[in-house]
């Protein structure tokens, strides 16, 4: 065994991976094998020990792990993480059926066939050539103690997961403690004219699943998944530039329901002490009867935890659901809209007909591997086709609920709220998929569709950028109930114009900041800061740092400081 074995079996993983999803391999330059030629040489001092059974044991597990880490850049853009080995859960079982495709596998299979026959190989070289390998491995290692490669899929995939074993939250030295801007007052008195507009209104709120707004008709997409959707969009206000705070579903709910922002580097067990009520919390003590229905199970990825302190009286998911359709992520949405709307008929049936109810549903249509009922009217040939169907059933669902509360004569009283969790990619951006691994607009845009029965048709827009941590503040205002002081967000009905947080750690560690038009995005693991003008270039396919350094850095430093101090904060419960 040698480090010449070694690099060759990096090298193979990286470059398999790359002619798999397509990536340009020679992006970063001599610096892409910079990280692979570190470990080499690490390897090569390990082996001059000479101990037998330590350098086969190590070389066998790098080898294993560099087929591991191509087959998972092949299927989803990143190399193995921590966080990704914490959040294996049985839920996922589909998804990693499907993830397990020819060309994933293929990587894998590419990887340990050179493993296998790189140490023979390299023991063919002549001793003189030796020190040269070795010399010209130390130059290209050198690379490696500056940044590292800007993508997660450029970089060694081994020193990619041991850094996540070193705790290094995102850097903020030299910053100040940054806080979420004021923003200023609404001057739309069409915006304004919905303060306590829907004063004991129900409230029904869909959290849609992976519901990527550039997918969609009333975002400007030529095809239109979610037909009711669109149709929904103009008879209420719709918010063009809504955004996560994180592309996952589960800690992302902190945001949604209690109004803070999560923070990296955090388990969802921290989020068990949220110290800001939820929602349902505070509809509860204002009166309303509360609900969540969820067609997935609330053990995936500690769900639990993050719903402790949601406030919510009565909680519903797969695992107590009977489903007419059943998968490893849960249950079929029919079930979970007719449990919902049973909830309501019970809760007139008990004499409380005239209490305002508060019910949230989460639908797990549009989750990868994108599962859906035959008859969609979308190809599913492919898996953008598919992730199309799952959308036209989510939507198709949306209107079982809409035309159940109409039945019931509750939808002229009942406010309805259909949110997004987070985006969808779909290779948009080199190596960028699904939605846990980046900041990008696919990644973090999310639709918003607020109706107030009487008060939003024919229709509002509104076109201030505002994130899920404003929409709690927004339905409490709406429903002229006063505000909460430990709220991070703030309601769009009369503030615009706040600054957008948002950040990621499954992967590359980062985070970002959308301020008007600009928006940052902040590598903490390399230093660099990409800068886009979303106004001109909402696709994000030209950075700007460069052509505006000042800029980037401010915003960048921005993003570093609030989620460095909201980090502090969130460990402090």
């Amino acid at each position: 065994m040698s480090g010449t074995a070694v690099f060759a079996v990096l090298v193979t993983a990286k470059l398999v991976s790359f002619v798999a999803v397509g990536l340009p391999p020679l992006r970063e330059g001599p610096g892409l094998f910079a990280g692979d030629a570190l470990v080499a040489l690490a390897f090569g001092a390990l082996a001059a020990m000479r101990v037998r059974w330590l350098v086969t044991g190590v070389y066998v597990a790098v080898a294993v792990h560099a087929a591991i880490s191509a087959a998972l850049v092949a299927a989803i853009g990143s190399p193995l993480s921590l966080p990704m080995l914490a959040g294996v859960d049985p839920a996922m079982g589909d998804s990693a059926a499907h993830a397990a495709s020819a060309q994933s596998l293929g990587a894998a299979l590419v990887v340990l066939l050179v493993a296998g026959l790189a140490p023979g190989l390299a023991a063919r070289l002549r001793p003189q050539a030796r020190p040269r390998l070795t010399l010209a491995g130390v130059l290209l290692a050198l690379p490696a103690i500056g940044a590292a490669p800007s993508l997660p899929a450029h970089r060694n995939a081994l020193l990619f997961l041991l850094r996540g074993a070193v705790e290094r939250p995102v850097p903020a030295d030299g910053f100040a403690p940054a806080t979420r801007a004021p923003g200023r007052a609404v001057e739309d008195p069409a915006l304004l004219a919905l303060r306590g507009a829907a004063r004991g209104m129900d409230l029904v709120l869909v959290v849609l699943e992976s519901a990527a707004p550039r997918f969609l008709r009333p975002y400007g997409a030529d095809e239109d998944p979610m037909p009711f959707l669109t149709e929904l969009s103009g008879r209420s206000l719709l918010a063009r530039h809504a955004c996560a705070v994180y592309p996952e579903s589960i800690k992302g709910q902190i945001a949604i329901f209690h109004a803070v922002h999560p923070a990296p580097g955090t388990e969802a067990t921290d989020y068990a002490r949220v110290p800001v009520p939820g929602l349902a919390g505070l509809l509860g003590e204002a009166g309303y009867a509360t609900a969540l229905f969820h067609s997935g199970r609330f053990r995936f990825l500690g769900m639990e935890d993050v719903l402790t302190r949601s406030g919510f009286a009565h909680r519903v998911d797969a695992a107590s659901l009977s489903g007419v359709r059943e998968s490893s992520f849960g249950v079929d949405e029919e079930t979970t809209v007719d449990a919902l709307l049973g909830w309501l008929d019970g809760q007139r049936r008990e004499g409380q007909g005239e209490r305002p109810c508060f019910a949230a549903w989460l639908p797990i249509a549009g989750h990868h591997p994108y599962e859906s009922p035959a008859g969609g009217p979308f190809a599913y040939d492919s898996m953008l086709g598919c992730y199309r169907n799952a959308l036209w059933y989510a939507d198709r669902s949306l209107r079982r609920l809409v035309d159940g509360l109409a039945a019931r004569q509750r939808l002229d009283r009942t406010v309805l709220v259909v949110v997004g969790d987070h985006g969808q990619a779909f290779g948009e951006h080199d190596g960028n998929f699904g939605h846990t691994f980046a900041l990008y607009e696919e990644n973090v845009a999310v639709p918003l569709v607020l109706r107030v029965p009487g008060r939003t048709d024919p229709g509002l827009v509104l076109d201030s950028p505002v994130s899920h941590v404003d929409l709690a503040p927004t339905l409490l205002e709406l429903l002229g109930l006063p505000p909460l002081a430990g709220h991070e967000g703030s309601s769009f009905l009369s503030v615009r114009d706040r600054p957008c947080f948002y950040f990621a750690d499954w992967g590359a560690r980062l985070v970002g900041v959308r301020e008007g038009r600009h928006k940052a995005i902040f590598d903490g693991d390399t230093g660099q800061v990409e800068l886009f003008d979303l106004a001109g270039d909402p696709g994000e396919s030209l950075d700007r740092s460069a052509r505006e350094p000042g800029l980037g850095e401010r915003l960048g430093t921005s993003a570093a400081a609030f989620f460095a101090s909201q980090t502090a904060a969130v460990r402090g419960w």
